[in-house]
């Protein structure tokens, strides 16, 4: 059974991002409320997407990051023209405890690390 965080979940949140590619660094700023998932970063991307938590406390991701022309991704592509990717991923309880962790993205790997910020209330 999959369920939808709620109020009663301290997961829900703004969540600093720092992530590593083969090309360099980056951060970014998410807001993880209510099934949706929606942020930004440094080079004027943008993440809008969904997200479900499984009854084990594995949390599920699709995000889609929307980048602009002239940025170089992490993962070494750099954009002539507006560019998106869908990411997806299964990140596990806590997974907000400041360890980098593996995600696999249509363009390659990325290391991230996530912070939370603050909650919602």
């Amino acid at each position: 059974m999959t369920k939808f965080l709620n109020e009663e979940n301290c997961m829900e949140g703004f969540y600093a991002v720092y992530y590593t590619g083969v090309s360099g660094f980056g951060h970014a700023i998410l807001v993880i409320n209510d099934g949706i998932v929606t942020g930004a970063d440094a080079t004027g991307g943008v993440y809008d997407g969904k997200y479900t938590v499984g009854d084990d406390g594995e949390f599920d991701i699709e995000v889609t990051l929307t980048a602009p022309a002239g940025v170089t991704l992490v993962t070494g592509q750099s954009l002539t023209e507006e560019f998106s990717q869908i990411i997806s991923a299964k990140l596990l309880a806590g997974f907000a405890d400041g360890q980098p962790m593996s995600v696999q993205t249509p363009m390659g790997p990325v290391n991230a690390i996530f912070k939370k910020v603050r909650g919602m209330t």
